[in-house]
């Protein structure tokens, strides 16, 4: 297995990342692997708040929520998913699975730095990967915030969705095509996409972070296989633990919270959200929120707003 690792200069003078890198090593067939976190505040505060992003991005897209979490003296972890980042890239696409970047990170959460009592703000894959780990590893978690995400099951009930026959066949023929343009359009660009999916206008040198990961298109293998993991069909091994995910998950009853923005197009056209309100235990009775003036990627468009939000949680559950 061919591990590519992104050079160190490549992250230099990043603007307004000046967080130190912080390693774990996760034993994976007979090869070591290394996740990258950032671990910021008090390592002994009394709350620890984990921060998980999405396609195709990484930790630098939470640069300006950490700051005021710390600020309220909580400790901050945000891992980059393997792949992205400063993790380490794996070449060969059959290795990035659905599957294996559960493991990946909950290897790196638990079995190594033994998180406890997690506030946990997911978007994007950040929900798909990090939801299956609240649903097996409840215990692990003190409370959820959710935006901008799924759990799709494949078919007609993806993302738990009732039938809507005219709205689902959009959305599929809509995922096919962002599978076919990740995986096989040449000129697939991480800039381009981070552009389109923020409201707010990002400098040249914000775009080039994004990209910085990836020096060639070698390193690009997760990125652009990530988006064919999402389960279409219902009979598929990453569907059926999707669905196992989904029962376990209308049982936690800890603080469950969802936040997703108003301008994300994927959103409005499957309201994922209206589901985990309905049927999770924990997000009844919880202040729900729309994050106002933001696209997909919230965290760029509304970074205090966001902050605000998990700050609220926490509180309001001390």
């Amino acid at each position: 297995m061919e591990i590519l690792k992104t050079p160190a200069i490549r992250f230099n003078n990043l603007p307004d990342y000046p967080f130190q890198p912080n390693m774990v090593s996760i034993p994976f067939n007979g090869h070591t692997l290394n996740m990258h976190y950032v671990d910021e505040g008090d390592p002994q505060a009394q709350e620890t708040i984990v921060l998980l992003h999405g396609q195709p991005t990484w930790s630098y897209l939470y640069r300006k929520v950490i700051p005021f979490l710390v600020a309220q003296g909580y400790r901050v972890i945000a891992p980059d998913l393997m792949g992205y980042g400063k993790s380490d890239k794996p070449a060969d696409m059959a290795v990035i699975t659905y599957a294996n970047q559960e493991t990946w990170l909950k290897v790196a959460l638990f079995d190594q730095l033994d998180l406890k009592n997690i506030t946990l703000f997911a978007q994007d894959w950040g929900g798909l990967i990090g939801l299956r780990l609240v649903a097996f590893y409840p215990e692990r978690f003190k409370r959820v915030i959710v935006s901008n995400t799924g759990l799709p099951a494949g078919g007609k009930d993806s993302n738990f969705t009732p039938g809507d026959q005219p709205r689902m066949l959009l959305a599929t023929v809509g995922a096919k095509i962002w599978q076919f343009y990740a995986r096989r359009w040449p000129w697939f660009s991480i800039k381009g996409m981070v552009k389109q999916l923020t409201s707010k206008t990002l400098t040249e040198q914000e775009l080039l972070a994004y990209e910085a990961p990836f020096p060639s298109r070698k390193f690009m293998a997760t990125p652009r296989i990530m988006p064919s993991r999402i389960p279409m069909q219902p009979d598929t091994a990453a569907t059926k633990r999707n669905w196992t995910t989904w029962k376990k998950l209308k049982d936690f009853d800890k603080p469950f919270k969802t936040a997703f923005s108003d301008g994300d197009m994927a959103a409005k056209m499957i309201p994922v959200e209206h589901n985990f309100q309905q049927h999770v235990k924990g997000a009844q009775g919880v202040d729900h929120v729309t994050i106002k003036g933001a696209n997909h990627f919230l965290q760029e468009d509304q970074p205090e707003q966001v902050a605000r939000e998990i700050i609220a949680l926490v509180e309001a559950d001390s």
